[in-house]
């Protein structure tokens, strides 16, 4: 006789697998962050620890109902067709993780719209469509003990549909967004700046390409595969990839400024506070050459006026 828990846990304890690895990557960007950007904001600082004390709790509680599922209830099949009630709170930490993260990057979309007000208002709804459906599933995990009924019900079928289908629509705005308004802008950039431009865009069209990915896919695994659990580990996988592209974001910013600079400059090896100078007589004119760096801050929103784009740093991967 086959082991019911192997189709219905098997996928899921799998991706618990990931989500856990994951969950070391969240750690070890977090620790990055404030070693490298200790001039940030309280407040920029204030979400990184924020989002990374809700990773922990979210895959502390995944261990524990797993651990419940197989180990305290090992051989009780009864109790693997019952909702754990961890599964809940891990359900609800992701819901307010990828809503945090997410309205992160619908600031991004205001400030390089020229603070447009429709646009960002339009996302904004989709991003609390997101958080009440999510609220939803939450509560309904709690109402129905049993992943049978839970499964059978209309009212949680659109829960978990709409709240993913609208946090694809978030990512997949934001990714459109950001996109057409620094192609539109790069073009009254300077040259050089253009690889750093093109950073930016891979690295938003990537982010929402994956969190997007993996929401279609759990929506489906939820309507296809009653028998199994593993649209719930894609779930779980997501809110880590929202915490990750979130961080790397943020860690990302020294690499990308220096983007598209390296011909502007003599090499690490010939640098010399005493700058460059040609060699021969006196009389021939030097020549200097210096590096001006600039250390911005982050929070902050610049005007940017009759819609032109210029080049200015920008805080706190406003971009990035």
């Amino acid at each position: 006789m086959k082991n019911p828990a192997e189709d219905l846990f098997g996928g899921l304890l799998a991706e618990i697998f990931i989500a856990s690895i994951l969950y070391g990557v969240t750690v070890l960007q977090t620790f990055m962050y404030f070693q490298k950007y200790r001039n940030d904001t309280s407040m920029m600082k204030g979400l990184v620890a924020v989002i990374c004390v809700l990773e922990t709790a979210h895959t502390a509680f995944c261990i524990l109902f797993v651990y419940e599922y197989l180990i305290m209830h090992f051989g009780d099949f009864n109790y693997l067709a019952s909702i754990n009630w961890g599964m809940g709170v891990t359900v609800m930490t992701e819901v307010v993780l990828s809503v945090l993260v997410q309205a992160f990057y619908v600031r991004r979309v205001w400030i390089m719209s020229n603070k447009s007000t429709c646009l960002s208002a339009l996302i904004s709804i989709l991003l609390l469509i997101r958080l009440g459906f999510g609220i939803a599933s939450t509560i309904f995990s709690y109402r129905f003990p049993f992943w049978e009924p839970f499964r059978d019900k209309t009212e949680t079928l659109v829960s978990v549909s709409a709240g993913l289908g609208a946090a694809v629509a978030v990512d997949v705005l934001v990714a459109l967004t950001l996109t057409y308004y620094l192609l539109k802008g790069r073009n009254k950039w300077h040259k050089e700046s253009n690889s750093r431009i093109n950073k930016i865009i891979m690295y938003a069209v990537n982010t929402g390409a994956i969190t997007g990915a993996a929401s279609i896919i759990a929506v489906t695994l939820y309507a296809v595969k009653p028998g199994s659990l593993a649209f719930l580990g894609l779930v779980e996988i997501q809110g880590k990839l929202y915490a990750n592209s979130f961080l790397g974001s943020l860690n990302a910013r020294a690499a990308i400024q220096r983007a598209g600079t390296g011909s502007q400059y003599p090499s690490a090896n010939s640098y010399s506070n005493q700058a460059y100078r040609s060699e021969g007589s006196q009389n021939v004119p030097q020549v200097e050459a210096f590096r001006h760096t600039v250390v911005t801050n982050d929070m902050s929103v610049h005007d940017l006026s009759d819609n032109e784009f210029h080049l200015r740093p920008l805080k706190g991967g406003d971009l990035v």
